[in-house]
């Protein structure tokens, strides 16, 4: 059981660790919210980097789909001859994950999510630390041709100024049910008075009602806040192996209909991983979800092999895929699942966020 079904559970003893959460939610909100006062009438700077830059983030802890929107951001960007670059906290980056760096360079790591970017785009400058100013300025210092930096994560993260404030939301889970520790957002729901868009991700998950429910209650807070629904589509799968990479067609999951495949992933977010493939008619196992950012190890793996005796393989996450050291497990075969952002409403979304039109 992930935190945020835990967090959803309100009898017995989970009730009344619910309760005691809330109250410690009552200590955080004014935490947060006296925070962003000081930033807001300008007790606390912000500094700009002095090119445009974009934050990608959310309300929410956990997975809402950041990583595919910021790929679709760089094929925008670059697609219109922009040089786009990115910027982001880098949590549990590891040198040892990063394929082709000549020296370690704390701005220069990669995590899970940075390892996933760099498959698609190895040439896109992308540093990583939790000082997010110093590693920009590191970044144009290193590389001054960019035009574009993408903020990945940085809603809360004011310190460094943006152009554009585009926030995230999970339609399977929209506002986290409620303010840390209680619930999984980060910030309350006024805090998007700050945002200029909102991309409603994982939309083709949740019948037109709810996402209209979404929309309105976002709107309580930002009347004219810009507005795009996505989804995210399977393109291909990736597997690893002795030679590098071998590529197949997501139809391969098709082919044989009779045998189940096992998904897995460490994701703020599993459920969404599943449910994509069952929508796209994958015929699979029960999921099974690790922690976000972790690697199954040992006694996960273990747990998978047990899970899949007469399983035709394993699908996993991109992000997950960059953290596993073979491309097959109990003999079966591990494929990642390559996806693709597109937009179902707001398809100039970028354009009209950017300033590009």
């Amino acid at each position: 059981m992930d935190c945020r079904e835990l967090l959803k559970k309100r009898r017995g003893l989970y009730g009344i660790l619910h309760l005691f959460l809330v109250g410690c939610s009552f200590l955080y909100a004014p935490v947060v919210r006296c925070r962003n006062l000081l930033y807001d009438v300008g007790l606390k700077k912000s500094r700009r980097l002095g090119v445009m830059t974009v934050s990608l983030g959310n309300l929410t802890m956990g997975g809402t789909g950041k990583t595919p929107a910021a790929a679709a951001l760089i094929r925008a960007a670059r697609a219109r001859g922009i040089r786009p670059a990115l910027l982001s906290r880098g949590y549990r980056a590891s040198n040892d994950i990063a394929q082709g760096e000549e020296t370690p360079n704390r701005y220069r790591r990669r995590n899970d999510e940075g390892a996933e970017l760099a498959l698609e785009f190895p040439d896109i400058p992308h540093y990583q630390n939790p000082d997010r100013l110093k590693a920009g300025l590191a970044l144009l210092a290193d590389h001054p041709e960019t035009d574009l930096v993408i903020l990945d994560d940085g809603f809360q993260h004011r310190r460094l100024a943006r152009d554009v404030d585009l926030v995230l939301i999970d339609a399977l889970d929209p506002f986290g049910g409620g303010l840390f520790p209680a619930g999984m957002a980060r910030e309350p729901l006024s805090a998007l008075k700050r945002a200029d868009g909102v991309i409603l991700s994982r939309a083709d998950l949740v019948d037109e009602p709810t996402r209209r429910a979404i929309r309105a209650e976002v709107r309580r807070y930002s009347p004219n806040i810009l507005w795009g629904e996505t989804a995210v589509r399977p393109t291909s799968l990736l597997r690893r192996t002795t030679d590098g990479w071998e590529t197949a067609p997501f139809s391969l999951l098709k082919e044989n209909a009779e045998k189940p495949w096992v998904p897995f992933c460490g994701i703020g977010n599993p459920v969404g991983f599943f449910k994509m493939l069952r929508a796209e008619g994958v015929k699979t196992a029960p999921g099974i979800p690790f922690p976000d950012h972790t690697a199954p190890g040992e006694k996960g793996i273990r747990r998978l092999a047990a899970a899949a005796p007469e399983a035709a393989g394993f699908l996993t996450t991109i992000k997950d895929l960059v953290k596993l050291p073979e491309g097959e497990i109990a003999g079966r075969p591990v494929w990642g699942v390559k996806t693709e952002l597109n937009f179902l409403r707001g398809e100039s979304f970028f354009n009209k966020a950017l300033g590009w039109e």
